[in-house]
């Protein structure tokens, strides 16, 4: 039955106006607003000086969600800006989002399910939590139903100030531990466990997680497991690979190379990447920084890959050393379960490739569940894989 007052669920937190925050009331409705860029300010409202860190985890501002952002089956929720890592290992504000479900919360308080979405961009327009996908708000949907408190970190740089860290896998895994922890101090009645349902960029931070979550995580939190789909494994090699003999791909690994390519260009001045563009190259990554995922994904149909190069990436060995040390993603050494799984229609990643991780990694670790899917379309496959990851986090969520 649902609670009469269900919005009571999120917490107010009037804290995020203190001295230790320094954020003016106006600053804060520009951080949290669907489409606005943050400017950092102090408490006297000087523009251009960056607010005093938090600590990782902290919440630095939130709001309630209105109505027509709540996902239907929700009983409340917030949008709320929190503390974690950047790349260089520096103080970085990020934005998030979580939703709980309506009625009365089990013993123990509801158990948290972080959607780690996959690639939406990196301009700040694409952040999830102000403007959610079709794909996004379905997951929500999905997990609210079955009884968790749904999660969705942005990742530092993506609605915030800062190029997102998008080729990082190691700052996204922080980022989704900070976003958990920050979440518990915005809405009421969330649980100590937690489990990560991943897919794309967000699957990759989500394996990373199954082997590091449980030493960064603290002692009030309790990490179960990921679920995760459409691994991009090899994405070292992949853009070593690129060059003017480069031809047609997946549609959605051509958005994450210019996806990749264009954050790492904007956020690593010494990675000398244009003289390796050409004129159409430098455009294409400009568009990258400017529109979400499928828009690029329709404007660069038809393009290919090799007409962005005048000569290969592979001559460029500060890129692919940022990419080889950023962007690897492990097959053994985890600490939690890691359900794995891939469809055969997938056009978010080389599927040979990751169907060859997949074997690897079940052979290497015992905590890997690797399932592939024979099914007639990705439709089919995407159901599979939702009753497959249903029973998991069931299982290690102890529902």
């Amino acid at each position: 039955m649902s609670s009469p007052h269900p919005r009571r669920a999120i917490r107010r937190r009037r804290s995020t106006r203190s001295a230790r925050t320094a954020l003016p009331i106006a600053a804060a409705a520009l951080l949290l607003g669907a489409t606005s860029v943050f400017t950092p300010t102090t408490a006297a409202g000087a523009p251009g000086a960056t607010p005093a860190a938090g600590a990782a985890g902290s919440v630095f501002a939130n709001r309630d969600l209105p109505k027509h952002r709540l996902t239907s089956t929700a009983g409340s929720g917030a949008a709320f800006t929190y503390w974690s890592t950047g790349t260089d290992r520096e103080p970085r504000l990020s934005t998030g989002s979580v939703e709980v479900p309506a009625g009365k919360a089990p013993a123990g308080g509801w158990p948290i399910l972080v959607w780690a979405h996959g690639s939406r961009g990196i301009a700040d327009r694409c952040a999830p939590s102000a403007q959610p996908t079709r794909a996004d708000s379905d997951e929500i949907a999905r997990w609210l139903d079955r009884g968790y408190a749904v999660v969705t970190p942005d990742y530092a740089g993506l609605g915030t100030q800062g190029t997102p860290e998008y080729f990082d896998t190691d700052t996204t895994s922080r980022n989704i531990v900070d976003a958990v922890r920050a979440s518990r101090d915005v809405a009421e009645n969330l649980g100590r466990r937690w489990v990560v349902v991943g897919e794309g960029q967000g699957a990759a931070a989500a394996i990373e997680l199954a082997r590091t979550a449980t030493r960064m995580q603290g002692p009030k939190l309790d990490y179960r497991g990921s679920a995760v789909s459409s691994i991009p494994v090899e994405f070292d090699t992949l853009i070593g690979g690129l060059g003017p003999e480069t031809g047609t791909m997946p549609s959605g690994v051509e958005s994450a190379v210019l996806f990749t390519l264009s954050a790492i260009r904007n956020a690593r001045e010494s990675v000398d990447l244009d003289a390796f563009l050409t004129d159409s190259g430098r455009h294409w990554l400009d568009r990258a920084a400017a529109v979400c995922a499928d828009d690029l994904t329709a404007e660069f149909s038809g393009t290919t890959l090799g007409s962005l190069f005048p000569q290969p990436l592979s001559g460029n060995g500060q890129l692919l050393d940022v990419v080889s040390r950023t962007h690897m993603i492990p097959i053994k050494g985890f600490t939690r379960p890691v359900m794995m799984t891939q469809s055969l229609f997938d056009q978010d990643v080389v599927v040979p490739l990751s169907l060859r991780y997949l074997n690897d990694a079940q052979h290497a670790d015992r905590r890997v569940t690797a399932r592939t899917y024979l099914a007639v379309n990705q439709q089919q496959s995407e159901a599979l894989s939702d009753n497959d990851m249903r029973w998991f986090v069931a299982r290690v969520a102890g529902r």
